[in-house]
């Protein structure tokens, strides 16, 4: 085994170079860098937890309408899964949204695209947030009772659907 000082000297400066960007020549107090960075690093999360459940259900979606789909997520606090469960803020409860449920349905069928439930338009993807919009407000017959707090969370992933569409919407009129 051999080591080489080259690697140790160029290690050392580049950890004592970054402990200069941090500090900078304005001299934070570590409490707000350490702030600071932290944040920073919520946004990465939640912007790959984004990207990994548009890359789910919307493989083919336009940039406009993923675009729609994390302003709606972000005005309304919304956290999906990937695999279509909605989880409340406080990550406490969840439930399987209609969206979830399309996918699971589309996977039982062996249909090929049951990835792609927000299609490639902005029409398509119209058309997805319509019809789980009524499945949310036309539930199968037989369905068993719902708690409150199944029922708020419903309606807040009902909510998220109607922002999203308003979006959609907006978009297509763009268009």
């Amino acid at each position: 085994m051999q080591i080489n000082n080259n690697y140790s000297v160029s290690y050392m400066a580049s950890v004592n170079k970054g402990k200069q960007n941090i500090v900078g020549s304005t001299k934070r107090p570590f409490s707000d860098v350490a702030v600071m960075k932290a944040e920073e690093t919520d946004k990465d999360r939640v912007q790959k937890k984004t990207s990994a459940i548009l890359d789910s259900i919307g493989s083919h979606a336009s940039d406009g309408v993923k675009q729609a789909w994390m302003e709606a997520e972000e005005e309304t606090g919304a956290f999906f899964t990937v695999y279509g469960l909605y989880i409340s803020k406080d990550g406490k409860h969840a439930h399987m949204t209609q969206m979830g449920i399309d996918r699971f349905v589309r996977w039982y069928r062996g249909e090929f695209n049951e990835n792609d439930l927000l299609g490639s338009s902005v029409e398509s993807a119209i058309k997805a947030v319509n019809k789980w919009i009524y499945d949310v407000d036309h539930p199968l017959a037989g369905s068993p009772a719902r708690s409150e707090e199944e029922r708020q969370l419903i309606m807040k992933e009902r909510e998220f659907y109607e922002v999203f569409l308003n979006k959609l919407l907006q978009l297509s009129n763009l268009n």
